[in-house]
């Protein structure tokens, strides 16, 4: 597997720590949280234009999107035999 497909593949990872972290830890900037929500918060803007979790009835599926958006990711390049 090439570097980029394992970067992929953690940055999935933090990203699903950060969800389960919100759910145990609510402000972004307490440890261990402000680490992972500062490496995801940049990622979760573009989502949050077009998906407001305002107007899903305060229920925020970017990480979700993200989530399964850099896991297809990471299997296309995979799958693509480039060395990535």
């Amino acid at each position: 597997m090439g570097f980029l497909v394992v970067a992929l593949m953690g940055l999935s990872y933090v990203v699903l720590a950060d969800a389960i972290l919100s759910w145990i830890v609510r402000d972004p900037n307490q440890f261990p949280r402000s680490i992972t929500h500062a490496i995801t918060a940049p990622l979760h803007k573009p989502i949050h234009a077009i998906l407001n979790p305002e107007k899903t009835g305060g229920i925020d599926f970017s990480p979700m999107l993200l989530f399964f958006g850099l896991q297809a990711l990471a299997n296309l390049l995979a799958q693509s035999g480039l060395p990535f």
